[in-house]
């Protein structure tokens, strides 16, 4: 009887345990996006200056972010075939889109770019790095490389031909080359492939420049969910029709997503269950939060408030089902 009892006390404490790690882990994720929302009701910041605070996070912290986690990472031969996988599972789910406007009931010019990319910057990177740990953010960013690759060298230039009737040219490519999340990510790999990484912690110049890009990179993630918290609004005009996209979207996502994880990627990664977590933060992650973005700049006005509704609402289904998945682990 006493055994029993001690080992009753023993249960119950890790249940007390556990769930003290699952609130530990996922708080901080509610209230900072929760913060964002109460910023944006008792609009003590405007808009404009969260915009500027988006380019700061997306040109300054988030390329930190991301030179950090690549300089760092324990680079292993199966990776550079995972970042080509991603690539193409991008461009599937792309195709997956455009076969269901074949059917007039579903039929809309977003549901190509609504079935594909992901909010990885915005919010996988600080999702997966607040509950597991940001020495284990190289997990997620190995699929965020040929991600980010899709997005800024194949998405965003269909996009644009799509809603601004543009065509490929050798500018489109010198922009995405530009764009900082590439350069720190580029970067990062060369630095560690070239084991340059050790030189930096032996100078002392560059150990002060890699000192500042840490402290960079430190505040990435509470301006990110602050920003995620801001831009939690939903225009009912358009609710019907994002449900919709939504439901869509997360059947599209998951069906091809894990497919093309049993029949491909299991076979370079084996027993991996950071990743195998790594992967299902990435496939429920919401739109990019910037696609509404460029569709305003190309002047789909109607569009960009119905993907910025998709993205909304699919932010909150996100953040919900993270919050049970981290409580079930």
């Amino acid at each position: 009887m006493r055994e029993l009892q001690s080992r009753w006390k023993r249960v119950s404490l890790n249940e007390v345990r556990a769930l003290s790690d699952v609130i530990s882990n996922t708080l901080p994720i509610i209230l900072f996006i929760s913060f964002g929302f109460l910023i944006q009701r008792k609009e003590i910041l405007k808009k404009s200056t969260i915009i500027d605070i988006k380019k700061i996070v997306m040109n300054i912290s988030l390329p930190a972010v991301l030179f950090i986690t690549f300089i760092n990472m324990d680079f292993k031969k199966e990776y550079y075939l995972i970042i080509l996988c991603i690539i193409l599972l991008m461009t599937i789910l792309y195709f997956t889109g455009a076969i269901l406007n074949l059917f007039k009931r579903i039929h809309n010019p977003l549901n190509p770019f609504m079935s594909t990319g992901f909010s990885f910057g915005l919010l996988g990177v600080p999702l997966y790095g607040t509950v597991f740990g940001v020495d284990n953010l190289g997990k997620i960013s190995v699929i965020g490389v040929g991600h980010e690759l899709y997005m800024w060298f194949i998405f965003f230039t269909l996009l644009k031909i799509k809603f601004n009737n543009d065509k490929f040219t050798a500018s489109t490519i010198i922009e995405m080359i530009k764009s900082p999340l590439i350069i720190g990510v580029v970067l990062g790999i060369l630095l560690n492939i070239t084991g340059f990484k050790g030189f930096i912690h032996e100078v002392g110049i560059l150990k002060g420049i890699f000192t500042t890009i840490q402290y960079m990179a430190n505040i990435a993630t509470p301006l990110i969910l602050i920003i995620v918290g801001y831009d939690l609004k939903i225009n009912k005009k358009y609710l019907r029709g994002s449900i919709r996209i939504v439901i869509l979207r997360i059947m599209v996502v998951f069906i091809i997503g894990y497919a093309f994880k049993f029949l491909v990627l299991d076979a370079l990664i084996k027993d991996d269950k950071l990743f195998d977590y790594a992967y299902f933060t990435f496939l429920i992650l919401p739109p990019p939060f910037s696609t509404p973005i460029f569709m305003d700049k190309y002047n789909a006005h109607e569009y960009r408030d119905l993907a910025n509704n998709v993205t909304v609402l699919d932010t909150i289904i996100c953040i919900i089902v993270y919050v049970i998945f981290v409580a079930l682990l």
